[in-house]
């Protein structure tokens, strides 16, 4: 189990253990259901066992991590209902934050919806699906940004950050990836039209079938 870290300079050492456990869990590179070795993680890391306790602690309080009756720590593995529950949620914050980039609408926030545009149209390359889920993850930030609620921003961090290692599986193939690019154009298209029905209409369907995907990979998973 190698660990990789994203080079950041981080102010203590239990920061820098949670950093690099949480990139590996958001990334994948730490599956959904695996079990986490204290021992093992401080070893590889070249520290004590105690920040790599305290990191695993934070990391079960924000529900990245589950320990379970034997003492060992796992992955969370969201359920079903856990992913509906989720999307549920986007779908009222971020139709919210659609009419609300809309009626705050202004040229900053034009160009950046352009950029965004041109962003989704020039990442069609199946093979480089990370690069595309990092654009597609910053597009939603920066509409519940941009409607200004702060309670809501933290709100949808939390659960975007469950639902990330799961981002995946709602373009698993490759039809369903080049329908995500048309949907997210689509959607900023109807934004600087200011069409809110069109706009609402769009992210609704986004949402509906990026959840579907992701239930239909939980359960053959399970089978």
């Amino acid at each position: 189990m190698a660990l990789h870290g994203n080079g950041r300079i981080i102010s203590t050492i239990k920061d820098q253990v949670y950093s690099v456990i949480k990139e590996n869990i958001l990334n994948e590179h730490f599956k959904p259901g695996q079990r986490l070795q204290e021992l093992q993680i401080a070893k590889e890391l070249n520290v004590s066992r105690s920040p790599v306790r305290s990191a695993i602690n934070e990391l079960i309080g924000e529900g990245l991590l589950e320990s379970i009756p034997n003492k060992s720590v796992m992955v969370r593995r969201l359920s079903e209902k856990d992913i509906v529950d989720a999307y549920e949620f986007r779908l009222i914050v971020e139709g919210f934050a659609v009419q609300r980039t809309i009626e705050l609408m202004d040229g900053a926030i034009a160009e950046r919806l352009r950029t965004f545009r041109s962003d989704f149209a020039s990442h069609d390359d199946f093979g480089a699906i990370q690069e595309y889920i990092k654009i597609d993850t910053a597009f939603h930030e920066f509409l519940v940004s941009t409607a200004g609620n702060a309670i809501l921003i933290d709100s949808l961090d939390k659960v975007s950050m469950l639902i990330t290692p799961f981002r995946v599986f709602s373009l698993s193939s490759q039809q369903r990836f080049l329908d995500s690019i048309d949907e997210h154009t689509g959607l900023i298209d109807a934004i600087l039209d200011r069409d809110a029905v069109r706009a609402a209409d769009i992210c609704t369907a986004h949402l509906r079938l990026a959840k579907e995907e992701i239930i239909k990979h939980l359960r053959s998973a399970n089978l």
